[in-house]
């Protein structure tokens, strides 16, 4: 079943703001009467039953432009369906447990959800997929990766090399306990063994609870290993093997569709110097750089 018909959402960038300084307002009427003309006479944006498609790429980090593209797609009256197309390896735990669960309530309210891995589709990604109907997978897909890393970094050894001492009052010993100041102690590594162990048996719940699967089994599965689809197949954590047209297809008839619906999607604004200069500024590009890159100061629990 091809893909019909695209739509698009407003840019998110401020690109447009500084497109109408430069055009002047006469420019921006001129553009806004000529859109009207066009619709007017191709009869205005298309409308029927429509599969959405919401797009989820690279590492999870900010949940909340997903969740926003998400709610655009679900305004369209149109929406029968939704395929979640993911090719990420994963990342924060609560971005993807945010996301789990939006697509959660989604299904609950009687809407077919469908997933679809690209090259990728592994670990927190792969929790969030957990959350369709069908889980679908090409047979190169890498998926699995079922597992958590505590990451921190530790530049004690540098510092002290350079003379830079770091000094702080704290209210216990496990506070701040991964700082880059210094290194992990014994007793705070088995503390954050814990917490580790807490978030892969959440993990494992999510996949207990959506695969059939007996316990010991996915604790077997559950060691970090990277699958292929095709080896995801036979171990029962996808359900299908193909591609986005195959699952688009699978969500249209969970909708029961009779007619080639339309394709809806969040689209990116294309890259300019605008957009770029906006990114590097204020945009994602930074946000994640201060929140999750750079964060040497924060230790960072990760399903990757």
């Amino acid at each position: 079943m091809p893909n019909s018909y695209s739509e698009t959402r407003a840019p998110r960038t401020g690109c447009s703001m500084l497109v109408g300084v430069i055009m002047g307002a006469g420019g921006v009427i001129f553009v806004c009467a000529a859109v009207l003309v066009f619709y007017g006479l191709v009869g205005g944006v298309e409308s029927g039953p429509a599969v959405a498609v919401l797009e989820i790429y690279d590492e999870l980090i900010d949940e909340r432009e997903i969740l926003a593209d998400l709610e655009w797609l679900l305004d369209d009256p149109g929406t029968q369906a939704l395929v979640v197309r993911v090719d990420s390896p994963g990342g924060a735990i609560t971005v993807a447990e945010e996301v789990y669960n939006a697509l959660k309530r989604v299904e609950d309210e009687g809407l077919p959800v469908v997933a679809s891995m690209g090259t990728t589709g592994a670990s927190g990604a792969y929790m969030i997929c957990l959350a369709a109907d069908r889980v679908f997978a090409n047979k190169g897909t890498l998926t699995g990766s079922i597992g958590v890393i505590f990451e921190y970094t530790s530049a004690a050894g540098l510092f002290e090399k350079l003379g830079v001492e770091f000094s702080s009052v704290r209210t216990g010993e496990y506070k701040g306990a991964g700082s880059i100041a210094e290194p992990i102690t014994e007793r705070q590594k088995e503390h954050y063994q814990q917490v580790v162990n807490d978030y892969l048996d959440q993990f494992v719940e999510v996949i207990l609870e959506e695969r059939g699967l007996d316990e010991a089994t996915v604790r077997g599965l559950a060691d970090g290993r990277v699958f292929t689809g095709r080896q995801a197949l036979e171990l029962k954590l996808v359900d299908e093997i193909g591609g986005l047209d195959d699952a688009i297809d699978c969500a249209a008839e969970l909708a029961g569709l009779t007619e080639e619906p339309r394709i809806i999607r969040v689209r990116q604004e294309a890259w300019s110097l605008f957009t770029v200069l906006d990114e590097v500024g204020m945009g994602r590009a930074a946000r994640a750089a201060a929140q999750f890159r750079l964060g040497g100061h924060v230790p960072k629990f990760v399903y990757r």
